[in-house]
Protein backbone atom coordinates (compact mmCIF):
# COMPACT_ATOMS: atom_id res chain seq x y z
CA UNK A 1 0.00 0.00 0.00
CA UNK A 2 1.50 3.46 -1.05
CA UNK A 3 1.64 6.07 2.02
CA UNK A 4 0.29 9.08 1.81
CA UNK A 5 1.48 12.21 3.17
CA UNK A 6 -1.15 14.91 2.57
CA UNK A 7 -3.78 15.27 4.38
CA UNK A 8 -6.50 12.43 4.75
CA UNK A 9 -8.97 12.17 2.67
CA UNK A 10 -12.55 13.31 3.11
CA UNK A 11 -13.92 10.36 0.30
CA UNK A 12 -16.78 13.11 -0.42
CA UNK A 13 -18.12 13.58 2.81
CA UNK A 14 -17.83 16.39 4.76
CA UNK A 15 -14.29 18.07 5.01
CA UNK A 16 -12.54 16.79 8.21
CA UNK A 17 -11.77 19.54 10.78
CA UNK A 18 -7.87 19.73 10.98
CA UNK A 19 -5.42 21.95 13.01
CA UNK A 20 -3.67 22.22 10.04
CA UNK A 21 -4.63 25.02 7.22
CA UNK A 22 -1.74 24.15 4.61
CA UNK A 23 0.76 26.35 6.63
CA UNK A 24 4.31 25.60 6.26
CA UNK A 25 6.05 24.46 8.59
CA UNK A 26 9.82 23.50 8.55
CA UNK A 27 11.32 20.86 11.32
CA UNK A 28 14.60 21.16 12.37
CA UNK A 29 16.28 18.18 14.40
CA UNK A 30 18.73 16.00 13.92
CA UNK A 31 17.44 12.90 15.63
CA UNK A 32 16.65 11.82 11.84
CA UNK A 33 13.47 9.71 13.81
CA UNK A 34 11.86 12.09 15.32
CA UNK A 35 12.15 14.25 12.65
CA UNK A 36 10.34 11.49 10.42
CA UNK A 37 7.47 11.35 13.18
CA UNK A 38 6.65 14.84 13.56
CA UNK A 39 6.79 15.78 9.72
CA UNK A 40 4.44 12.35 9.36
CA UNK A 41 2.47 13.87 11.87
CA UNK A 42 2.19 17.36 11.25
CA UNK A 43 1.49 16.20 7.40
CA UNK A 44 -1.53 14.34 8.57
CA UNK A 45 -3.25 17.00 10.38
CA UNK A 46 -3.16 19.34 7.61
CA UNK A 47 0.11 20.81 7.47
CA UNK A 48 2.92 21.50 4.68
CA UNK A 49 6.01 20.53 6.00
CA UNK A 50 9.72 21.00 5.05
CA UNK A 51 12.52 18.96 7.37
CA UNK A 52 16.05 19.59 8.32
CA UNK A 53 18.75 17.49 10.03
CA UNK A 54 20.59 21.15 11.25
CA UNK A 55 20.37 24.74 11.82
CA UNK A 56 22.58 25.54 8.12
CA UNK A 57 20.21 22.86 6.07
CA UNK A 58 17.30 24.22 7.73
CA UNK A 59 18.82 27.79 6.15
CA UNK A 60 19.08 26.53 2.62
CA UNK A 61 16.02 24.30 2.86
CA UNK A 62 14.03 27.65 3.94
CA UNK A 63 16.09 29.88 1.06
CA UNK A 64 14.65 27.19 -1.40
CA UNK A 65 11.76 27.01 -0.31
CA UNK A 66 9.33 29.43 -3.00
CA UNK A 67 6.59 29.17 -0.55
CA UNK A 68 7.35 31.08 2.96
CA UNK A 69 8.05 29.04 5.80
CA UNK A 70 4.70 29.92 8.24
CA UNK A 71 6.63 28.66 11.40
CA UNK A 72 9.82 26.73 12.90
CA UNK A 73 10.16 23.69 15.11
CA UNK A 74 13.70 23.31 16.13
CA UNK A 75 15.49 21.49 18.04
CA UNK A 76 17.63 23.69 21.02
CA UNK A 77 21.08 21.92 20.55
CA UNK A 78 21.79 20.24 17.47
CA UNK A 79 25.53 19.87 15.73
CA UNK A 80 26.52 22.91 13.43
CA UNK A 81 23.74 25.28 14.31
CA UNK A 82 21.21 25.03 17.19
CA UNK A 83 17.59 26.15 16.86
CA UNK A 84 18.42 30.05 18.58
CA UNK A 85 21.70 30.45 16.70
CA UNK A 86 18.91 29.66 13.62
CA UNK A 87 16.13 31.81 14.49
CA UNK A 88 19.36 34.38 15.01
CA UNK A 89 20.35 33.98 11.99
CA UNK A 90 17.03 33.70 9.78
CA UNK A 91 15.72 37.57 11.74
CA UNK A 92 19.55 39.28 10.26
CA UNK A 93 17.96 38.17 6.80
CA UNK A 94 14.68 39.12 7.27
CA UNK A 95 13.05 35.95 7.78
CA UNK A 96 10.22 35.85 10.85
CA UNK A 97 8.32 32.60 11.05
CA UNK A 98 6.38 31.55 13.88
CA UNK A 99 8.99 29.56 16.61
CA UNK A 100 8.78 26.78 18.43
CA UNK A 101 11.74 25.75 20.37
CA UNK A 102 11.98 21.66 21.59
CA UNK A 103 14.46 19.67 23.96
CA UNK A 104 15.54 17.11 25.84
CA UNK A 105 17.91 19.24 28.12
CA UNK A 106 16.59 20.48 31.57
CA UNK A 107 19.75 22.34 32.02
CA UNK A 108 19.62 25.85 32.75
CA UNK A 109 22.94 26.46 30.87
CA UNK A 110 20.90 25.07 27.68
CA UNK A 111 17.87 26.61 28.08
CA UNK A 112 18.75 30.14 29.50
CA UNK A 113 19.21 31.70 26.09
CA UNK A 114 16.26 30.38 24.61
CA UNK A 115 13.80 30.83 27.41
CA UNK A 116 15.00 34.64 27.60
CA UNK A 117 13.48 34.73 23.78
CA UNK A 118 9.62 34.23 25.36
CA UNK A 119 8.98 32.14 22.62
CA UNK A 120 7.57 28.39 23.48
CA UNK A 121 9.61 25.67 23.91
CA UNK A 122 8.39 21.78 24.07
CA UNK A 123 10.26 19.69 26.29
CA UNK A 124 10.62 16.37 24.71
CA UNK A 125 9.21 13.74 24.63
CA UNK A 126 5.74 15.81 24.34
CA UNK A 127 2.18 14.85 23.03
CA UNK A 128 1.15 15.27 19.72
CA UNK A 129 -1.85 17.53 21.35
CA UNK A 130 0.74 19.66 23.43
CA UNK A 131 2.41 20.09 19.86
CA UNK A 132 -0.54 20.65 18.27
CA UNK A 133 -2.18 23.41 20.44
CA UNK A 134 1.12 25.91 21.11
CA UNK A 135 1.47 25.58 17.15
CA UNK A 136 -1.78 26.69 16.08
CA UNK A 137 -1.56 29.52 18.80
CA UNK A 138 1.97 30.51 17.50
CA UNK A 139 0.56 30.73 14.31
CA UNK A 140 -2.65 32.55 14.81
CA UNK A 141 -0.84 34.85 16.78
CA UNK A 142 1.26 35.91 13.34
CA UNK A 143 -2.05 35.72 11.53
CA UNK A 144 -3.59 38.57 13.46
CA UNK A 145 -0.52 41.26 12.91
Amino acid sequence: MAQHDGPPSTNGESPLLLPGRGELIIVVDDDETVLRALARMLRSLGFSVLTAGDGEAAIETIKGSSTPVDAILADVVMPKLGGKALVDRLAVEGIRPGVIYMSGYDDPTHMAAVLRTGMPLLHKPFTLHALVVVLRSVLDKRAEH
